[in-house]
This record gives structure tokens, C-alpha cells and sequence, in this order.
């Protein structure tokens, strides 16, 4: 009893930090444990709650003091061990959560409850071998199944993670296998996971028989928890075994009772097509009336095919596309091999495509259903095909003309009908008015389809979209031949009016933030990627539209939420995963497990997680730091090692959906995976050159301010040192990026141009060409090789030896300045000119952003050369004191350095009073008479025209330049206050 009473004591006394805690009143948690502790000093479980109130209020060394106090008392009590581990988790430091229940498990190795939880521990570290340990002790002291397989599915991770595949199928997977086969063996095997888990061992090992065994077995049974399961993975299996005939037939029988699962079609072809290579031929026991029938011939095939569309016809209810699809796939496939005789028994592709608009036509999935069956006909027999078409549109004609449709099936069909005309390249050979009257009729269909989404809620699509959709890609590709930005103008009025009666409409607040973008505009984007409310992996599939176009427009200060937002979903995403794996291994989904671990390293690895990465630590430096001491420290808290590269460029995947945008441009102009794949390939130059610079600049950081000698930089040096490895403060570490910044940008030169403007659903390009072209690379390898330069003095003889030296950077500082005033002359052209609609050139404003940020780079380095500078000058001014001569010439390198810091600053000066130029071109821009073209004639007017367009465009460009300005202001007086 009297231990009853002292537990109810201490509850009852914790109970206020608990409740201070859960409110998030870390100062009043503090101080309910500092009271309890004063009355209790061993009560350890207040130390621990104090612990997680100290890290939440900041004070992060505090926590863990105290924690580690905790943890070394190694408690066993539940509640101190939670508050821990919470504590420790919130710290990012799961290797102490695995350490105290290490302790507890040794003190209690009977503790089921200990053991799962340093399970769970060693899951979220990675630590298989551990996890099969504790699965195994788990196990013995409570001989539960799911503890047996949870060791089990360890070893298998072990196999999978392996660098040695040797060791993965002689080892690891054998090992496993053996230990399942044990529980198969004594009848112990209990759950679809454990049996599901035994055929992942055999195909991994490719043991496709015994994995068949298994299935066609007893164990088979358990397979449930999906229809026709079993059947599935027989059929798999079989796949996998190249047993075609026994595939086959599987999937026949899959497919009477599943005759719309596509997946199943494509199985069933392949292994028919395998036959007939083959040359197989069906025996008496194949043509028996056994429902695993064998269809190895085409005629068979052929057979089957009809069967399912005319049961599907007779069936009178709602029809599946499966059959219809699959025999327009037969057909493809018997073309393709020139098997026309065959071929001709399906029909023609005309009549069987007609035949699906007809019944499937008022879907809204019909056109890319049908799009990849278009190739089958002959180019003369398009025109026809789409006239043909019209007699299904059901709509009623007045005056020898169709008039619009009645209802929203009759107007999804003509929607098809006009996609599939300008898929098959109908439309590609209009003349100028033919295709201003398509544009017309498009946009009246628009208008008058409005009227059958009246009832719909904000969060619906309006039925008419796609018309307006069909528009702006029309008119985008006679942008891309004309590059007139007018039209860019007519596309965002018409867009936002479709924002305004479809709000919900992804695909035209991503079409309108990449039309902004091509305007220089990144203001409106942001307030359109808001509002469709991104979540989770969207961020990396679809952040490439939108993420790093904030820094180059100008928008620093909306860059850093962007890039932080973003970056956390990145940063989450291991632990988010891993609390996954641990559910995995909870309701016993070892199948997904490996799954999970893939999406993650994906993730990790994506070019978009690396590319927000290195643009948010460049905007960093460029933004937050105002004199050199800020640098070290911040460089600190990234971690930036200048002489490791940390991407693993090789690796890098590329997460963009590039297929999120719908399109129906004929096949030729289509978006191709090579274009895709040299997109990728200009984006990852783009990031390299970019982690080079970062890296340099990281490197002049280290050279110029050595670590303290407790400090991680110096150890890294000692360490290197005693390798023979070059050391970061030598200087050779920066030159050697020089050197690979100079090879790069050779490398992107050789390469010849793309050209680079894709279709709407493409990728934009990179700021490359414009850095390039305004010789950014030269201006910062030629500061770069100053600091260098400025580090090596230190070992010179300023007097004598070094005049070489300072006769270098005298050139490298006349060359800086020459190239910065070649560089500001070359871009005399406005920003923005008066016309209809009023133009406006971005890469201008690029060019400026790029020149801004460089001054800004350029700074810091400058800084940095100062620090290296001013102890040379006391050692001289000292040595000068004791000679008492006064003759002493000062060197040269002092006065180059302080002409440069003043003609820097001058520059600085011009390059914001250009800004400021900017400001006044884009106000002075009068548009109150301009009109859009005749584009718009049969719209509503409203409240969207090109005006409130262009003050969008005019507001984006004045935040820019605003902006911009600022940042130079406080580089210009950081660059005033430098003084040797």
C-alpha cells in the first residue's frame, strides 16, 4: 500500500508539467518541475519532462545535460523512459532513444514491452542486424508469430541493402528462407503477411518454382486480402518463369472475370505474341473444356476478344472500355508485326475507333483512351475520320450549321472530337483567319458550357474547361514561332477569367504561373500556387513550375518562405517514413516496406531537393550576413564541406510530372522522353554550377578565418593533413573549384543549344544562357582567384617576393571591373516599352538579378580578402616602427584593394540608380486605351482585361526591383565599412 501511495504521489505531483507541456507553456513546465524537484530530488521522470520543456524553449545544450543525467541513471520506470524519448526524438538523435532502452532491456531482459520498443529504435535507425537480434530475443520470450517475422523481414532488409550481392544470395536471403520454411514446416504460419513475406524471399533468390509451390499450396490459401489474389501471383510467376502457354491461360481466366482490368489485357498479349513466336500449337488436352484454356494462336485470341465485347454489349448495363480497348490493342500489335490478314478479321481501325467515340464518346477519358490507336490509320483517311465523327456529336444543326449542344454528354463528345482533329494535325495547316475563327467558336463553346456547371460546387470542375484549354495551347504554339508577348498578354486575360468562373481548376493556375514566369511577373504566381494548396509529394513533382523562379525574378524576400516550405517537406520526409516502416512492421505490411524505403530514397535524392537546398544557402549569404564574422557562423551552422562534393550527381532523380498538364498536340510535336531527359540534363549543369560557387564561396570563408584549434574545421585539417590530404586554409582547395567551374562552363559552351522552348506542358528553361552571356562565371572565379591570391601573401615577402603576386590581383581587380561595366552597358535595353498590349523583356530583369546577386557574392569575398589583408598590415606597420624609416614603401596590394573596394562601391551606386530607372520605365507604361485583340470579342466584359493584368505585371516588377535595391543598399554599406 505504502508503494501504491508514494506512485499516486508522484503522478499526482507531475500531473502539472504534463498539463503545462500539452498547453505549450514551456516557461510554466519548467517551473512545475524545478518545484517538484525541490520537493523530490530523485524523482528522475520530472528531470526528463524539464528536459523536453528546456529543448522546446531553445535552450537545446541545457536539454541534453540534463537528459544525459537522466539517461544515466538508466531508469526502467515507463513514464521517465517516454518523456526521454520524446525528448531525444524532438533532438533528431535516435541513437540515444536505442541506448536507454538498451540499459532497460538489460536490467529486464523479460520485458516484451522494452524489447518492441528498442525494435522500433533500431527500425528508425536503419540498424538491421540489431532488429533481427531483438526480433529473435523478442520472440523467445514471447513466442508470438509477428516478433518471428519481424526478425525475418530484418535479414531480408540486410539482403536488400547489401553492396555485396554475394553475400545477399548466399547469406542473407538463404538464411531467411530457411527460418520461414521452419515455421511452414511446423504449421505455424498464420497470416497472409508471413506468407506474402515468404514468396518475396523466393523471388528474390528467383526460386520462381518453389515460389509457385507455395501459392498453388496450402499456404496459397491465405492469400485473400485482394480478389483472385493467388490467381494473380500464379499468373505473375508464370510470367516469371517463361512458362507462356500456363501464363496465358491464367490470364484468360483472369480475364472472365475481370474482363476491364487493362493490366491484365497487356499480360495477355504479351504471352500470346511469345506463343506465336514460338510456333506453339495447341494439343488435344489445350482444346479440352477446361476453363485454363490456352488462346496461343491469333485466331483464337481474336476469339476471345469478340467474346468480351459482345458479352459486354449483351449485358446491357453500363459498358466497360476493357474489351473495346483491348480488341483497338490487338488490332495495333497485329499491325505491327504486319499481320494484316489477321488484322483485317478485327475490322478497320477507322470503323473500330468510330465505334468507341459512339459508345464512349461523352467521357471525359475518350480522347486519351482513342489517342494511342490514332497512328493506325493512313494519313488521307484523317480529314474523313473526323468528319465522320460528327454525326455521333448529337447535336442539332440550324441554318446548315451546328449549333451548340443542349447537354453536357453532347458537348463532352464534341470536346473529343475537336481534340482528336488537332491530335491527328488537322489543325496544323490553318490559315491565320481559319484559326482565329477555331479560336472563336472555342471560346463560345467556353462560354455557353458555363451554363451546365451553374449547380456545382467551387471545389468542381467546370464541364467546359477543356475548351479554353484547347485555346491557349493553340495560340501558345503561335507564340513559340512568333514569340510575340502579346499573345502571353491575351492567354493570361482569358485564363484568369477561367480562374474566375473555375477555381479550382489546376491546370489553369499552372499554365498562368508558367505564362507569368515568361513575363518575369513571379508576383501572381505566388497567390495561384497558394490557392491550390500543394501538399506532400506535390511539392517535388510539381515544384519545378514554381520554386526557384522567386529568386530569379527578383522576389528574395518570398524566395525564403518558398524555399523553407518547401525544403521542410524534404527534411520530414525521413521521419514521416519511417513512422511508415514501423506501421509496416506493426500490421505486418513487410511487402511495402521495401516500397517505403525506395519512395524515400527517391526523395532524397531528388535534383529538386538539392536544387532549393543550394539556391536557399546562397540566398542566405547573400541576405543575412553583413559583416565577416556572420559568415563563419552561418557557414558553421550549414555544414558546407568546401572539398566534398555532397551530391550525388549520378544518382539524382528526376521527380518532375511532366504529364500533369493535358495535352492533344499531334504526335510529332508531342513532349519527348529525350527532351525530357536534356531538360534534366540542363538543370543539373544549372546545379553544379551553382553548388560550385556556393562551395568556393564556403572555401574563402575557411581559408580566411581558420577554425579555433577545438574547433570541427581544424580537426577535418589535422586529420587531412596527416593524409597527405590538401588542407581547406592552403588555398589549393578553392583553386581546384576555380578550376572545375572554369571546366564546366567550357563543358555547357561545347554543348550545342536546344534551343529550349518545349510546349506548354514543358519545362522552362534556365537561367544558363543568361548568366553566361552576362559573364557572371568570370567576374567570380577572377574574385575567387583574388582570394587566393591574397591567402598566398601570407607566406610572401610583402616587400620583395610577392610582386608577382600583387601584380596579379592588380589585373584580376582591373579585369572585375571592366567585365562589371561591360556587363551593365550590354543591357541598355528597357525593361518595358509602351505598345498593345505593352511589352516587356524578363531577361532584362534576369540580367539584373543575376548582376545584384554576383555584387553581392562579390562583397562577401571582398570582406573575406580584407580579413586575410589587415593582419599583413599590422605585421608591416610594426616592423616599419621599429625601423623608425619612413621611407618604407607601402605595397601595392594595399592600395589596388582600397581603389577596388571604392570603384566596387561606385559601381554598386550606378547598378541602383539603374534600378530605380526600372522603377519609373514600368510606371510610366500607359495602357488605359489599350484594347486585347479581337480574340475576346464574344466574352463577357468584366473586370479582367489587360490593364489589371499589366498592374499585376508592373506591381511584380516593382517588388523586384525593390527588392533588389534594398539588398544592394546593404551590401554597398557593408562594402563602406571595410577598411584595412
Amino acid at each position: 500500500m505504502a508503494g501504491r501511495g508514494h506512485v499516486d504521489v508522484s503522478e499526482r505531483r507531475l500531473r502539472p508539467i504534463y498539463d503545462a507541456l500539452d498547453a505549450s507553456n514551456n516557461k510554466k513546465a519548467i517551473q512545475e518541475a524545478d518545484k517538484v524537484l525541490r520537493k523530490q530530488k530523485d524523482l528522475i521522470c520530472a528531470k526528463a519532462l524539464k528536459a523536453i520543456a528546456l529543448l522546446r524553449s531553445s535552450r537545446r545544450q541545457e536539454a541534453l545535460l540534463l537528459a544525459a543525467e537522466v539517461a544515466s541513471q538508466e531508469p526502467i520506470e515507463e513514464a521517465t523512459l517516454q518523456a526521454l524519448t520524446i525528448c531525444y526524438r524532438e533532438m533528431e538523435r535516435g541513437d540515444l532513444v536505442a541506448r536507454i532502452y538498451e540499459n532497460a532491456v538489460k536490467k529486464v531482459p523479460q520485458s516484451e514491452e522494452f524489447l518492441s520498443h528498442l525494435f522500433m529504435a533500431y527500425v528508425r535507425l536503419g540498424e538491421y542486424k540489431k532488429q533481427q537480434q531483438t526480433g529473435m530475443a523478442l520472440y523467445k520470450v514471447v513466442p508470438k508469430n509477428p516478433y518471428y517475422f519481424w526478425s525475418v523481414m530484418s535479414i531480408v532488409m540486410q539482403a536488400l541493402t547489401t553492396e555485396d550481392e554475394k553475400l545477399s544470395q548466399k547469406m542473407f536471403l538463404p538464411l531467411a528462407e530457411r527460418m520461414v520454411e521452419k515455421m511452414a514446416k511446423d504449421m505455424k504460419i498464420e497470416a497472409e503477411a508471413e506468407v506474402r513475406l515468404y514468396l518475396m524471399i523466393l523471388e528474390k533468390q528467383k526460386k520462381y518454382e518453389e515460389a509457385l509451390e507455395v501459392v498453388v499450396g496450402p499456404l496459397g490459401s491465405k492469400l485473400i486480402s485482394e480478389i483472385e489474389l493467388q490467381s494473380l501471383k500464379q499468373a505473375e510467376l508464370y510470367v516469371q518463369l517463361e512458362d507462356w502457354p500456363k501464363a496465358n491461360a491464367k490470364y484468360r481466366k483472369l480475364l472472365l472475370t475481370n474482363p476491364d482490368n487493362w493490366l491484365w489485357y497487356i499480360h495477355y498479349f504479351n504471352s500470346l505474341f511469345h506463343l506465336v513466336n514460338s510456333g506453339w500449337t495447341p494439343s488435344e488436352a489445350d482444346e479440352g473444356s477446361s476453363t485454363d484454356v490456352i488462346t496461343g494462336t491469333v485466331d483464337m485470341a481474336i476469339a476471345f476478344v469478340e467474346e468480351r465485347v459482345e458479352d459486354e454489349l449483351k449485358n446491357g448495363k453500363r459498358l466497360q472500355r476493357g474489351p473495346f480497348l483491348a480488341r483497338m490493342e490487338l488490332l495495333k500489335r497485329l499491325t505491327e508485326r504486319g499481320n494484316q490478314e489477321a488484322a483485317d478479321k478485327i475490322g478497320s481501325p477507322s470503323d473500330l475507333l468510330k465505334e468507341y467515340f459512339g459508345k464512349f464518346g461523352d467521357k471525359p477519358s475518350c480522347f486519351m483512351d482513342m489517342r494511342p490507336y490514332l497512328t493506325m490509320m493512313k494519313l488521307d483517311d484523317h480529314a474523313k475520320f473526323v468528319e465522320e465523327l460528327q454525326t455521333y456529336l448529337e447535336i442539332p444543326k440550324k441554318g446548315g450549321e451546328l449549333s451548340l449542344p443542349s447537354d453536357v454528354k453532347s458537348m463532352q463528345r464534341h470536346i473529343c472530337c475537336v481534340g482528336l482533329a488537332r491530335s491527328l494535325g488537322l489543325q496544323e495547316h490553318l490559315t491565320e483567319r481559319n484559326r482565329d475563327e477555331l479560336i472563336q467558336d472555342l471560346m463560345r463553346r467556353h462560354q455557353h458550357g458555363l451554363q451546365f456547371g451553374k449547380d456545382l460546387l467551387p471545389t468542381d470542375v467546370q464541364p467546359s474547361d477543356s475548351y479554353l484549354l484547347m485555346t491557349v495551347h493553340i495560340k501558345y504554339a503561335v507564340y513559340l514561332k512568333t514569340q510575340e508577348r502579346s499573345l502571353l498578354f491575351e492567354m493570361i486575360v482569358m485564363l484568369e477569367k477561367g480562374v474566375a468562373c473555375s477555381p479550382s481548376n489546376a491546370q489553369y493556375k499552372l499554365i498562368l504561373i508558367k505564362l507569368y514566369i515568361l513575363l518575369g511577373a513571379f508576383q501572381p504566381c505566388k497567390k495561384l500556387y497558394d490557392n491550390m494548396e500543394i501538399k506532400h509529394i506535390q511539392q517535388d513533382t510539381l515544384g519545378h513550375f514554381y520554386s526557384c523562379y522567386a529568386v530569379a525574378l527578383g522576389h528574395l524576400t518570398s524566395a525564403c518562405s518558398i524555399l523553407s516550405a518547401m525544403l521542410k517537406f524534404f527534411s520530414a520526409n525521413h521521419k514521416d517514413t519511417t513512422e511508415y516502416i514501423i506501421a509496416a512492421y506493426k500490421y505486418g505490411s513487410f511487402h511495402k516496406i521495401p516500397e517505403i524505403i525506395s519512395f524515400r530514397e527517391r526523395l532524397n535524392l531528388s535534383h529538386n531537393y538539392s536544387a532549393l537546398a543550394v539556391e536557399r544557402m546562397l540566398l542566405d549569404f547573400i541576405m543575412e550576413t553583413t559583416n565577416p564574422e556572420q559568415m563563419r557562423e552561418l557557414l558553421d551552422f550549414m555544414e558546407i564541406s568546401p572539398e566534398k562534393d555532397e551530391i550525388k550527381w549520378d544518382l539524382l532523380k528526376d521527380n518532375r510530372d511532366m504529364t500533369v498538364l493535358s495535352s492533344w498536340e499531334p504526335k510529332e510535336r508531342e513532349l519527348t522522353d529525350q527532351q525530357i531527359e536534356q531538360s534534366f540534363c540542363q538543370d543539373k549543369q544549372w546545379l553544379r554550377l551553382r553548388s560550385l560557387i556556393l562551395r568556393s564561396l564556403a572555401a574563402v570563408i575557411l581559408m580566411s578565418q581558420p577554425a579555433p584549434l577545438d574547433g570541427e574545421h581544424s580537426l577535418d585539417k589535422q586529420d587531412a593533413s596527416k593524409n597527405g590530404e590538401s588542407q581547406v586554409g592552403d588555398g589549393n582547395t578553392l583553386l581546384s573549384l576555380i578550376l572545375e567551374i572554369n571546366a564546366h562552363v567550357q563543358d555547357v559552351e561545347c554543348q550545342p543549344s536546344s534551343g529550349n522552348m518545349y510546349l506548354l506542358c514543358g519545362p522552362v528553361p534556365t537561367r544558363m544562357k543568361v548568366y553566361l552571356d552576362g559573364q557572371h562565371h568570370i567576374l567570380l572565379t577572377s574574385i575567387f582567384q583574388v582570394a587566393v591570391d591574397v591567402h598566398s601573401l601570407e607566406t610572401s615577402d610583402l616587400t620583395g617576393q610577392s610582386q608577382e603576386l600583387q601584380e596579379q590581383i592588380s589585373r584580376n581587380f582591373d579585369c572585375i571591373l571592366k567585365t562589371l561595366e561591360y556587363v551593365l552597358d550590354s543591357m541598355d535595353t528597357p525593361i518595358a516599352t509602351p505598345g498593345s498590349p505593352p511589352q516587356v523583356y524578363p531577361q532584362v530583369l534576369q540580367g539584373l538579378v543575376l548582376l545584384v546577386e554576383t555584387l553581392c557574392l562579390m562583397a562577401l569575398v571582398t570582406s573575406q580578402c580584407q580579413v586575410m589583408l589587415k593582419p599583413l598590415k599590422a605585421t608591416l606597420t610594426k616592423k616599419k616602427k621599429k625601423k623608425k624609416n619612413p621611407t618604407t614603401i607601402v605595397p601595392q596590394v594595399f592600395n589596388d584593394y582600397k581603389m577596388f573596394v571604392d570603384s566596387l562601391v561606385q559601381f554598386g551606386e550606378k547598378l541602383h540608380k539603374c534600378l530605380m530607372e526600372v522603377n519609373t520605365v514600368i510606371t510610366g507604361v500607359d495602357v488605359s486605351t489599350l484594347e486585347i485583340g479581337p480574340v475576346l470579342e464574344h466574352a463577357e466584359k468584366d473586370a479582367i482585361s489587360v490593364e489589371t493584368v499589366w498592374k499585376k505585371v508592373k506591381d511584380s516588377y516593382q517588388i523586384s526591383v525593390g527588392e533588389m535595391s534594398e539588398v544592394l543598399k546593404q551590401k554597398l554599406q557593408f562594402l563602406r565599412t571595410i577598411r584595412l
